[in-house]
Formats: structure tokens, C-alpha cells, sequence
């Protein structure tokens, strides 16, 4: 399965709402029942590919919206697809993070170069009376004969790029995955800002049998930095039933479908582990059952505080 502003999105105002770019928030804007402590920052976008229903999650209002709603937002019903998060290095100074709605007949493995053909929707960030709303591009937006602009054609030739190397970054990891360990989905930790000089974040792995295994490199060779994780009840990981998300420099977020849980893995200047467990149906509607996730903006939590299991 498929897939990344400078972090201006890092504090996400309270006022975010998603919609189509221009147009106001979906439908079901409610605040969870009580508070979730997921790390601020962050808004994730769940979804089910059974149901074709899509939520989105404000860390920061703790506020879940429903996104299938027409002529507001991409609506999915009746129509099938994951869930890819880009880093997209618009410029040289900024990063602008997206997402994109693959279609799941598209295997960017195997298709190679994107075109509006092979997804339904492009969203970003865009900032309308000093807040940030999330816009949905449809992909038709994209198409070449439909007098797409040279900036859209131009994102595609950068979105197909970044899956490239996505490509290059799976080779890597299973050259030096155990060869017991099946690989189930991968990540590398990013870099939020463009710089002249980045220095190599880790590569997450996430093997069939829940374990996570942390990657270091030098000279484009990795190496295992410690012992594996185990995530909690974790057992069985399917690729298009998991995701990691990008948390900050420091770890990330993974979801499972099988526990409905997000578990916070990272390591502030220590190794890494699991820091929290959060209860999916703790903070969206108890009968959504997501099996894909995808997440944006830069998390901020206390590393002083003890885990907050759920």
C-alpha cells in the first residue's frame, strides 16, 4: 500500500476545520468525552476501507469531524482506497506535509510515475482568515487536459520522487531485516525543515508479528540501533491495516486495526519505546472500526510525564 510548511502547522489553531479548499467544515464536529492526552499538534485522518467512511482527528481541540460530506469535503462513499502522508519540500526553506488518497488499484512499486488517474484526492493546509483549513484537491484538479497548472503537474513530478524513494527505503531495510521478521510497513523519520545539511533520522520497521525494529545510517548501510520493540497486543500487521505517522524527530505514531489503538514510540534522547497506548473508540465514534491512518502537523508532548496507558 501506498502514502508525506515549514511547521507553521506546528501549532494548529483551534479554529481548524476541513473542507474543500474554500468551503467550511464537515459535518459531526464534536468534542471527545474526555480527555485523550494524544501528543498536540497533530491531525490525523482515519479511515475504513470496508465502509469508505473518513474521519479527522484535532489532537490540539480534541474535536473529531466527519469527512464524507458532499460538497465540503472529499466525500469517499462507495469508493475504496489508502492513505499516503508526503513531505513535500515545496520550496527550499519549507516543508508543506500532504495527503493523498491513493486509489488501491494503484502499486506505486510496480505503476512507477503518478498521474491524476491514480488517486482521489491531494490535501494540504491552507491559511484563510489567519487559520488553517484543510483542503481537499480532487484529483480531476490534476488532469492535464483538464487545464491543470503547471504548479499541479509540477507536485506530481515531486510526489513521484518521494514514492521513489520510499521504494529505495524498503530495499534497504529488508537487506538487514532478520530473516525470520516479515516486513509488514516501514517509515524513516523526517525532517520538518529543509536544511543545507540534514543529519540521517531512523527507519522504523514494523514487522507481521507487531515487533518494531530501529534502523541507523551510515554510508547508506543501515544498522540495528537496539532490541526490537514488541507492541502491545499487537500479533498480527497487515501493510493496508497499519501505518506510522510521523510524531517528530523523536518517534512516531503507529496504528493498528487490529487493537484499534495508536501507540506512541519514541525516544527523547533515550532509547526507543513504547511510550502511550490510546483507544481509538476513545476519542471517535464507537462504531468506526478504521483500518488505515494517516497524520500531519508536528506532535508535542511531556517527556516528563509517565505513559498514559489506555
Amino acid at each position: 500500500m501506498p502514502y508525506k510548511l515549514s511547521m507553521l502547522i506546528s501549532v494548529l489553531v483551534t479554529t481548524m476545520t476541513f473542507s474543500g479548499c474554500g468551503g467550511d467544515s464537515g459535518s459531526d464536529n464534536n468534542v471527545t468525552s474526555s480527555s485523550v492526552d494524544l501528543p498536540d499538534g497533530k491531525t490525523l485522518i482515519f479511515y475504513d476501507a470496508k465502509s469508505s467512511k473518513q474521519y479527522s482527528y484535532d489532537t490540539e481541540t480534541e474535536r473529531y469531524t466527519q469527512m464524507n460530506v458532499a460538497e465540503k469535503n472529499y466525500d469517499m462513499e462507495g469508493k475504496s482506497g489508502n492513505i499516503f502522508t508526503w513531505f513535500d519540500p515545496t520550496n527550499g526553506t519549507a516543508i508543506d506535509q500532504k495527503i493523498i488518497m491513493f486509489k488501491d488499484t494503484y502499486d506505486y512499486s510496480v505503476d512507477g510515475n503518478v498521474t491524476y488517474d491514480d488517486f482521489h484526492y491531494l490535501g494540504h493546509f491552507h491559511t484563510e482568515d489567519d487559520a488553517q483549513v484543510f483542503a481537499a484537491h480532487s484529483a480531476s484538479e490534476f488532469d492535464p487536459d483538464n487545464n491543470a497548472s503547471v504548479k499541479k503537474l509540477a507536485a506530481l513530478k515531486r510526489l513521484s520522487s518521494a514514492l521513489n524513494e520510499r521504494e529505495l527505503q524498503k530495499e534497504k531495510i529488508l537487506e538487514v531485516l532478520p530473516a525470520d521478521k516479515v516486513l509488514c510497513n516501514y517509515y524513516q523519520i523526517e525532517h520538518t525543515e529543509v536544511e543545507e545539511e540534514e543529519e540521517a533520522l531512523p527507519y522504523i520497521a514494523l514487522t507481521t508479528n507487531g515487533q518494531i525494529y530501529i534502523y541507523s545510517e551510515n554510508n547508506e548501510t543501515l544498522s540495528q540501533i537496539q532490541a526490537p520493540i514488541q507492541l502491545e497486543g499487537v500479533t498480527e500487521c497487515k501493510e493496508d491495516e497499519s501505518a506510522i505517522a510521523h510524531y517528530s524527530e523523536e518517534g512516531v505514531l503507529v496504528f493498528s486495526a487490529q487493537t484499534q489503538k495508536l501507540y506512541l514510540v519514541d525516544s527523547h534522547g533515550d532509547d526507543f519505546h513504547q511510550h502511550s497506548t490510546f483507544t481509538i473508540s476513545r476519542f471517535l465514534p464507537e462504531d468506526f472500526t478504521p483500518t488505515q491512518m494517516a497524520g500531519i502537523g508536528e506532535g508535542e508532548h511531556d517527556h516528563d510525564e509517565d505513559g498514559y496507558e489506555e
